[in-house]
């Protein structure tokens, strides 16, 4: 599919033109979360009130924080629950950040045609950040019983990928993607090196000039990986961006599902990211899942266009414009026109 206009025209001439479109679903799902994380931040959601029942307990804790640290301080006056959540908060607070920056940052590299630098910004995100976000939604607790023993080798990559299919089947539990993401599926994109089109064997490529202990990953004779390719290629654009809205999709209901368990969301805007999200993912696929959510798009429009008379048709460019950009444009005189889809949730 085409551009929508999620992004302006100049900054997608170097994306092959019909991957477009994806490009621009994977940021409007980076934007929503960022958009979370930003509003998170301004209210302060994170922060964890406290009721001490006197003034001799706040002067007890205050004591021990300044001689250790909050978290400390919060076990040690019979706040260990508190604490917790303190933690726990901390971390999806600062790993969301950590992630959009990177999945911004790789976003703005495939605009620049320097496709290998994005792999390697990429490959944090997708191969750590998403798991341990998973994994906190999942099952909390045994991940904060992992976290709070101190010995960083229980999350260490070696221990979590001996159960990273159980890490994304209880995500994905509960999220409201269940019907579209599968646990097999995300493992094979992402840490596989035998699968042809997923993203291990182009990151290791990406962060190494020679690859030998693998034969699937193993660098060509008399060659470095990916020293010679031509920037013109488009091989690293249609495996990323076959994959990669897929693999967003996921992260960023993880992302939602963890605000709002830290600050209920509004259920208005959560039903329409959920709505949004998974149209718009449908919509940049082929065949009849695409074309069923864009006549039901279209089922909701009648009448002509205001300007020039043209009878209101939405085809899969409007209905992805609706889902997304909130905006239509007239088949007839291209007028484009504000449509405030998310209102309707």
């Amino acid at each position: 599919m085409q551009a929508i206009g999620l992004i302006p025209r100049q900054r997608l001439k170097w994306i092959p033109p019909h991957l477009r479109f994806s490009h621009e679903l994977c940021y409007f799902l980076h934007d929503e979360c960022a958009r979370v994380l930003v509003e998170a931040e301004t209210g302060k959601v994170d922060h964890v009130r406290i009721d001490f029942p006197s003034k001799v307990s706040v002067k007890q804790f205050e004591k021990i924080a300044k001689q250790t640290d909050v978290i400390d301080a919060l076990r040690a006056t019979g706040y260990p629950d508190e604490a917790r959540r303190v933690i726990i908060n901390r971390i999806t607070m600062a790993m969301v950040s950590d992630c959009m920056h990177h999945l911004f940052e790789a976003l703005r590299c495939m605009e620049k045609r320097k496709s290998i630098v994005a792999l390697n910004v990429l490959r944090k995100p997708l191969r750590d950040s998403l798991l341990y976000l998973a994994w906190i939604l999942g099952d909390e607790d045994d991940f904060y019983a992992k976290f709070s023993t101190g010995d960083p080798t229980y999350l260490s990559p070696r221990r979590t990928g001996n159960f990273r299919k159980e890490i994304f089947t209880a995500a994905i539990a509960k999220t409201d993607v269940g019907d579209v993401i599968d646990a097999d599926r995300l493992i094979e994109l992402i840490y596989d090196r035998k699968c042809a089109y997923g993203f291990e064997g182009y990151f290791q490529h990406a962060v190494h000039l020679i690859t030998i202990e693998n034969i699937e990953l193993k660098t060509s004779p008399e060659n470095f990986n990916f020293i010679f390719r031509n920037a013109a290629d488009d091989d690293v654009y249609e495996v990323v961006y076959q994959w990669l809205p897929y693999v967003l999709l996921f992260l960023s209901h993880v992302v939602m599902k963890l605000f709002d368990r830290m600050q209920t969301l509004d259920k208005g805007a959560e039903t329409a990211f959920v709505v949004r999200s998974k149209a718009g993912y449908l919509l940049s696929l082929s065949g009849e899942l695409s074309q069923f959510v864009a006549d039901h798009v279209g089922g909701a429009f009648e009448g002509t266009c205001d300007d020039c008379g043209t009878p209101m048709k939405v085809s899969h460019f409007n209905a992805a414009k609706i889902v997304l950009c909130q905006q239509y444009r007239c088949p007839g005189c291209r007028r484009v026109s504000p449509f405030p889809f998310a209102w309707a949730f």
